[in-house]
C-alpha cells in the first residue's frame, strides 16, 4: 500500500513479480488468501500514521539525543558524540525514510481510500499529520521534496526535486486549510483507530488548526507571515488553549508498542547515558521554578545538578555520572504522554502574537495561561510559579523552559527565538563546528540516490552543515 520513495531494490523487486506472474495467469486465483484482505477500509492505517509520527519526533537517538542536547535541556555524560554535534548519520537516514514512507505515503493511501469511501474526516487526518510530517522534516534539514515527493509509482520519478523551505511552508499552510475543510465537511473517525482523540472531530478541527498557528508563528520574520491570519485563527476558537484538548499519544505502560519509547532507554539500560543539562538547570534554580522538581532528580547529595554540554571525557570533566542529575521520573515512565502540540506552546504564542503583532487579548494573561498549562501537564497546581512577565524576552524563556523533554519543538523554538542567547559553546565540538547547529545535515542515502537534487538544494540555501542556517532562522 506504500508509496515507495526510493527504490532501486523496489523495482528489481516488481520486475521479479511480473516475472513471476506471467509464468502463470491463475496465480492470483489460486494463491489468494481468505483470510489477508487485499481491501482495507480509510481508518485502518490511522493508529499506525500517529504512533510512527509521534515516536519518530521523539526518536531518542535524534530528537533527544540531537536536538534536546542542543537546546542544553539534556546532556550525556557517557557515550555523548551528538552532545559534541556528531549526530547519528544512520538515525538521519531513518527520520527521513520513516516519514516519507511510513507518514506522508501511508497518509496519501489513507486519504485516497477516505476519498473512495466519502469520509472526509479522515482525509482531515491525514492531510493533518502529514503537514506535521513535512514540517518536521523541513524545519530540521531546509529545503525538501514536497512538490514531487512519492510520485515513483505514480509518475515514475524516483529522483524528486527540492522545494525551497518557502514553497514548503506554503504548501503546508494548504494541506492543513484543506484539513480543516475536510473536518467540516462530515464524516466519521473509528474512535479505536484514533489514539489521539478517539474520533473526536472537533478536537481534530483544534488540532489542524493549532499546528497552522505554530507554523505561521515559525515564519513570522518572513514575508509569507499573515497577520491577518493569526488574528483570525485566535478568534475562531479553535486553538488549543486548554490542556483537556492537547494533541497527544498516551501510553498503556504495559508492553511494547504501548510504552512510551523513552522509558525503553531506561527499559534497555541507556537511563545512565543521560541526563539534564546545566542551562536549564541553572536558569530553573535561578526562577525557584517548582518544575524542575519534576524535570530532574536529584543527585545522591540532593542536588540539582545539570551537565555543560559537550566534554570529550566527562568522566573527568568535574560532571561524572555519579554527580548530575537523571531525568524526572515524570519523563521516563512507560505511561508517559508525548506531545504534538499542547495548550502551553499555543499560550505562550498567543501571547508573543499580541505583543508582536497587536493580535487581540491580553499577553500577561496568555503568558500566564502557558504557565499553568505547563504546571498541571507536569502535576503541579496551577498558580503554584508566577515569573515576572517581561515581555518577548519572558515568552521566549518560557517557550524554552515549557518545550522540555520535545525535542524538534525546543529546537525549532530556540532557533527562532534566539532565546536563551547565551547558550555556551560545546566544550569540545566537532572540529570545524564552531557553533551551536542549525539543522541537520542531508540523508547519506539521499546525497548517493539523488544527488543532482541535493546538489540544487545546496546551491539555493547554502552549504551542506550543520550550522547553515535555514530559510526562516535566517532573518
Amino acid at each position: 500500500m506504500k508509496k515507495i520513495f526510493k527504490t532501486l531494490p523496489f523495482m528489481a523487486i516488481l520486475g521479479g513479480m511480473i516475472f513471476a506472474t506471467s509464468c502463470d495467469s491463475d496465480f492470483e486465483e489460486i494463491n489468494t488468501d481468505p483470510d489477508r484482505p487485499t481491501v482495507i477500509s480509510e481508518d485502518l492505517q490511522l493508529g499506525a500514521i500517529e504512533r510512527t509520527l509521534i515516536n519518530r519526533r521523539y526518536d531518542y537517538f535524534l530528537a533527544n539525543e540531537a536536538a534536546s542536547n542542543w537546546v542544553q535541556h539534556t546532556s550525556q555524560p557517557v557515550y555523548n558524540d551528538a552532545d559534541r554535534y556528531f549526530p547519528r548519520t544512520g538515525s538521519i537516514d531513518n527520520l527521513w525514510i520513516d516519514l516519507y514512507i511510513n507518514v506522508i505515503a501511508d497518509a496519501d493511501e489513507m486519504y485516497r481510500l477516505a476519498e473512495e469511501a466519502g469520509n472526509p474526516a479522515i482525509q482531515g487526518t491525514a492531510l493533518t499529520l502529514k503537514a506535521v510530517a513535512y514540517q518536521t522534516l523541513t524545519d530540521v534539514f531546509g529545503n525538501i521534496p514536497f512538490s514531487e515527493a512519492n510520485k515513483g509509482l505514480s509518475d515514475g520519478n524516483y529522483n524528486p526535486k527540492y522545494d525551497s523551505q518557502r514553497d514548503v511552508y506554503a504548501g503546508i499552510f494548504e494541506l492543513l486549510d484543506e484539513a480543516i475543510a475536510k473536518f467540516n465537511a462530515g464524516g466519521t473517525i473509528n474512535s479505536d483507530q484514533d489514539l489521539i482523540y478517539g474520533g473526536n472531530i472537533s478536537k481534530w478541527i483544534k488540532f489542524a488548526t493549532s499546528v497552522k498557528f505554530r507554523a505561521m508563528m515559525r515564519v513570522s520574520d518572513t514575508d509569507l507571515f499573515s497577520a491577518s491570519a493569526i488574528q483570525s485563527m485566535i478568534a475562531s476558537g479553535n486553538l488549543i488553549t486548554s490542556v483537556t484538548d492537547n494533541a497527544f499519544i498516551s501510553y498503556t505502560g504495559e508492553s511494547s508498542p504501548n510504552i512510551n519509547p523513552v522509558y525503553g532507554i531506561a527499559l534497555n539500560s541507556r537511563q545512565e547515558e543521560w541526563c539534564v543539562g546545566e542551562s536549564l538547570v541553572e536558569f530553573m534554580k535561578a526562577e525557584s521554578d517548582p518544575r524542575l522538581e519534576v524535570y530532574a532528580e536529584p543527585n545522591p547529595d540532593g542536588e540539582y545538578i545539570g551537565k555543560p554540554a559537550g566534554y570529550l571525557n566527562p568522566e573527568t570533566s568535574g560532571f561524572p555520572r555519579a554527580y548530575v542529575s537523571n531525568i524526572g521520573d515524570h519523563y521516563m515512565a512507560s505511561d508517559a504522554e508525548l506531545y504534538f502540540i499542547n495548550a502551553v506552546q499555543v499560550n505562550l504564542l498567543i501571547a508573543e502574537a499580541i505583543e508582536r503583532f497587536g493580535a487581540s487579548g491580553d499577553a500577561a494573561t496568555y503568558f500566564q495561561a502557558g504557565i499553568d498549562a505547563s504546571l498541571e501537564q507536569n502535576g503541579l497546581e496551577p498558580g503554584d510559579y508566577t515569573p515576572t512577565y517581561n515581555g518577548l524576552q519572558s515568552i521566549g524563556e518560557q517557550l524554552w523552559v515549557g518545550t522540555f523533554m520535545q525535542g524538534y519543538e525546543s529546537y525549532a523554538e530556540w532557533r527562532r527565538t534566539d532565546i536563551p542567547a547565551n547558550l555556551p559553546l560545546a566544550i569540545d565540538p566537532q572540529p570545524g563546528v564552531g557553533s551551536i547547529p542549525t539543522r541537520f545535515t542531508y540523508p547519506n542515502d539521499e546525497v548517493a540516490l539523488n544527488g543532482e537534487n541535493v546538489e540544487a538544494a545546496i546551491a539555493e540555501q547554502g552549504e551542506d552543515k550543520l550550522t547553515t542556517k535555514i530559510w526562516w532562522d535566517k532573518n
